[in-house]
C-alpha cells in the first residue's frame, strides 16, 4: 500500500515572527521523528518534495486583488487598506517570504490531491497544509491562503465526492463556506464550541444551505471534552454520514489543538484517543488525503503528526521516544522535549463535560442533519 509524506525542508525558514504561536518549524520536527523511528524506511513508502503552486492556481479560492496585495506586502509594497485583507494584524503578521511560503503551502496540498485523483497513491500526507480559516479576500487565524479549499476543488474537477473531516480546534470556516451550497462535498467539523473560541462560528444549526443542505455538519464541543466525546460523536454522527455519503475520497485536517495543553484551545483529546482517530480513518480503506492544520505546543504537534503517518502506513506506536537531535531549527530549539509518546504536556483539571452533555450535542446534531440524508434522527 503505497503512502506519500511531502515535505519541503525549505519551509522551515519562514517566520510568522519570534512571539507568534504558529510555528513552521512543527512540520521539521514531524519529518524527523518520523525519520528517527524508521517511518521511512519501507520502500513502499516514500517522502516526496514538491513544486509550489502558481498564482493562477490560487485563484480557484481567492480573489485577484487580494493575491495582488499578498504578493505585495511580502516585497515591502504596503497600498491602504491592509485591514480589510485581514493583513498586518496580531494573529496575520507580515513576514519576509510570506507570499513564497503561501505558494508553498498550496503546493503541497494540491499536489497531495493531484497524486490522490491520480490514483499514484492511496494515501498522502501534507502536514505543513491546513490552513482552513483563509477568506476568498482576507487571511485569517494565521491563514492566509486556503489550501484546503484549492486541494478539494481539484479533487471535485476530477469527478470525485469529497468527505472533508476536520478535527481541529477551530471551527474549518473558510473551508465551509466554499462549499456551503454543495451536495458533492460532506463537510464535517468536529471543533470547540464557537462561543469559546476564534472565529465564533460553526454552530450546530449551520447546516448549508440550498442543495447543500445538510452536508455541513458541525459538532461543538465545550472545553475539557476528551476521548470519550469524540468516540460517541464518532460512533453516532461520523460513522453514520460516511456510510450513506460513500465518498470517493477523504480528505482530514489534523489540527493538533485539540489535544491536551495546547496554548490555543482547551479541549481534553489525549494522544492515545487520537491514535484512536486516526486507526478509524485508516480503517475506511479510501484514498485519503491528510494535512495539518493547528497545533500550538510543539510537542503535541509532532507526536500527533507522526502518528497520522503511521497510521497511513499502518504502523504500531512505540512508548519511548528517541532523544532529541542535539540542533533544532527556530522556536524548536527550546522546546520542552517530550518525556515519551503519550504523555500531556499539562495536566488539565475540572470537571470534565462528557457525557450527558455529549449525548445532548450528538442528539441535536442528528435532529437537524440526519432527515436531509434519509438517516432517522
Amino acid at each position: 500500500m503505497h503512502a506519500i509524506f511531502l515535505y519541503n525542508p525549505g519551509v522551515v525558514q519562514y517566520d510568522y515572527g519570534i512571539s507568534h504561536p504558529f510555528r513552521i518549524e512543527r512540520v521539521w520536527l514531524t519529518e524527523h521523528l518520523c525519520r528517527r523511528l524508521g517511518l521511512f524506511d519501507d520502500p513502499a513508502d516514500e517522502v516526496r518534495s514538491y513544486e509550489a503552486a502558481t498564482r493562477d492556481e490560487l485563484l480557484v479560492a481567492h480573489d485577484s486583488t487580494y493575491l495582488d496585495v499578498l504578493a505585495g506586502v511580502s516585497e515591502g509594497v504596503y497600498p491602504p487598506g491592509l485591514a480589510l485583507h485581514g493583513l498586518s494584524t496580531g494573529d496575520n503578521p507580515i513576514f519576509s517570504g510570506m507570499w513564497d511560503y503561501s505558494l508553498d503551502t498550496v503546493g503541497g496540498s494540491l499536489t497531495g490531491a493531484r497524486i490522490i485523483a491520480s490514483g499514484e497513491a492511496q494515501q498522502v500526507f501534507h502536514p505543513g497544509g491546513g490552513l482552513h480559516h483563509a477568506q476568498r479576500q482576507r487571511a485569517a487565524g494565521f491563514c492566509y491562503v486556503n489550501d484546503v479549499v484549492i486541494a478539494i476543488d481539484h479533487l471535485l474537477a476530477q469527478g470525485k465526492r469529497v468527505f472533508y473531516l476536520d478535527i481541529d480546534a477551530h471551527h474549518g470556516d473558510g473551508v465551509e463556506r466554499v462549499f456551503y451550497e454543495t451536495p458533492r462535498v460532506l463537510n464535517l467539523s468536529i471543533h470547540q464550541d464557537g462561543r469559546t473560541i476564534f472565529p465564533g462560528s460553526g454552530f450546530i444549526n449551520d447546516i448549508g444551505q440550498g442543495e447543500g443542505t445538510g452536508f455541513s455538519v458541525n459538532v461543538p464541543l465545550l472545553p475539557s471534552m476528551s476521548d470519550e466525546s469524540y468516540f460517541a460523536v464518532w460512533d453516532a454522527i461520523v460513522t453514520p454520514l460516511i456510510e450513506v455519503f460513500r465518498p470517493d475520497v477523504i480528505v482530514t485536517e489534523l489540527g493538533a489543538d485539540a489535544l491536551q495543553g495546547d496554548p490555543l484551545a482547551s479541549l481534553g483529546l489525549r494522544l492515545r484517543g487520537w491514535w484512536e482517530l486516526l486507526r478509524r480513518m485508516a480503517a475506511w480503506q479510501l484514498p485519503w488525503l491528510a494535512v495539518g492544520g493547528g497545533g500550538y505546543d510543539l510537542g503535541n504537534a509532532m507526536r500527533a503528526w507522526t502518528l497520522a503517518w503511521g497510521a497511513m502506513i499502518a504502523w504500531d506506536p512505540v512508548d519511548r521516544l528517541p532523544q532529541p537531535p542535539a540542533e533544532m531549527p527556530g522556536a524548536a530549539a527550546g522546546m520542552a522535549w517530550p518525556a515519551d509518546f503519550w504523555s500531556a504536556p499539562l495536566a488539565v483539571g475540572g470537571a470534565r463535560a462528557d457525557g450527558e452533555v455529549t449525548a445532548a450535542i450528538i442528539r441535536q446534531v442528528r435532529q437537524h442533519v440526519f432527515p436531509h440524508h434519509g438517516l432517522t434522527p
